[in-house]
């Protein structure tokens, strides 16, 4: 964020921009035609229009006006600034992209609550059998601290205390970091077994203090060709997501059904089950995933049609052709972030292509469920270990 930031900037006071001809627009970039190869640069300056922020977030949502995909990224705003660089990748459909820029005076935070959690057994009269549910209590760490630690493949970011109100609450400090980390929470020993929720406000409905769009071209490299203008005609920027990454995890009462059907009434979204032609491999009353050691040599020996490569340093998915998205928990991570132990998987969901989750991608899809709650060990003891998206991190391969 640095140096970037300054070298536009006197090129800014040297040269003079167009994008900046209007002192009421925040954002600048050098041109608005592009080639696959190409890096798009970009700086956002909240001082322009008075909104200085020393921390805040910038949201781009990128539309690709023909057809409504969309792609989201999301930059920190240090003291009023935020740049970032996205790399035209070749799978980039060519015609014209809206760059919607939202500034937020929210920064990147985690909050939660914790509760406690007993398994009890109580018999069905209607059923004529014991059924299994899980009695949530208010948390018996009021007053105390819980230590949480947030790691990314490589390093530990940050390990502290976080303190536990008396009504469970509790809120992270916040954190900058790249990209996808997994938080875990340690309750203490002794203190029995607990139920813990997690949010990102930046993840869920924020609201912009100031909006800017962008349209810029993208096109093939052909020869003797001509960069085109983009077309801004019959374009309106629709603020509402169709599929929110909000989601609201229901306590309901597990009954007499198989472990993966109780899992996916407890934690899988709507969403995801909306797709009658996906596959769910169960782990937790199969242990053939365990046996394999390898989460990808799993889903190569059992999912005809998904190639996956390797070169010892960098991973790739494809199906038919197109690249796989992967979600831990419902959150898209990236194929070389799967750093998970094959013990950890409770359900691993297949969706052949076009798996349209979230965007209109023509490739397949696999979603991979982390064992929690009362599918942990089988003891009732819930399992500390979330997911977290935090912001897109240095150059990124926009594709």
């Amino acid at each position: 964020m640095g140096w970037k930031l300054q070298l536009f900037i006197i090129i800014y006071l040297i040269c003079g921009s167009r994008s900046f001809a209007n002192d009421s627009i925040p954002v600048f970039l050098e041109r608005n035609a592009f080639v696959h190869g190409d890096t798009l640069e970009f700086i956002w300056d909240g001082n322009r229009i008075g909104k200085g922020y020393a921390a805040a977030s910038l949201h781009l949502w990128a539309d690709h006006v023909a057809t409504g995909r969309r792609w989201k990224f999301r930059y920190p705003i240090i003291n009023g600034a935020s740049d970032g660089a996205l790399i035209i990748g070749n799978d980039l459909p060519d015609g014209t992209y809206a760059l919607n820029f939202m500034a937020t005076d929210q920064f990147l935070s985690i909050e939660g609550t914790v509760k406690s959690v007993r398994i009890k057994t109580a018999y069905n009269y209607k059923q004529k059998k014991r059924d299994t549910l899980a009695v949530f209590e208010r948390a018996k760490l009021t007053g105390k601290e819980m230590r949480y630690t947030l790691l990314n493949r490589e390093d530990i970011l940050h390990n502290d205390y976080v303190r536990v109100d008396s009504a469970g609450r509790f809120n992270v400090p916040p954190i900058i970091f790249g990209d996808t980390a997994q938080m875990l929470f340690d309750p203490g020993k002794g203190r029995g077994s607990y139920w813990i929720e997690i949010v990102t406000p930046l993840d869920s409905a924020f609201t912009p203090f100031h909006s800017t769009t962008v349209f810029i071209a993208v096109q093939s490299l052909k020869p003797d060709s001509t960069l085109a203008a983009p077309d801004s005609m019959h374009y309106e920027f629709s603020f509402t997501d169709p599929y929110p990454e909000a989601k609201t995890l229901e306590e309901i009462k597990v009954s007499g059904k198989t472990n993966a059907q109780k899992y996916e009434e407890r934690f899988v979204s709507q969403l995801f089950r909306s797709f009658p032609d996906a596959r769910t491999f169960d782990a937790l009353d199969n242990n053939e995933l365990m046996r394999s050691n390898n989460l990808f040599n799993f889903l190569r020996s059992n999912v005809a049609g998904l190639f996956i490569r390797s070169d010892g340093i960098v991973t790739t998915a494809t199906w038919r052709g197109a690249n796989v998205d992967f979600y831990i928990n419902e959150f898209p991570v990236g194929i070389n972030d799967l750093n998970i132990n094959p013990m950890d998987i409770a359900l691993i969901k297949v969706y052949p292509p076009p798996a349209q989750l979230q965007s209109l991608t023509n490739g397949g899809a696999v979603a991979i469920y982390t064992k929690r709650g009362i599918f942990e060990n089988g003891t009732g003891s819930p399992l500390y270990n979330f997911m977290v998206g935090g912001y897109t991190q240095g150059i990124f391969n926009w594709r």
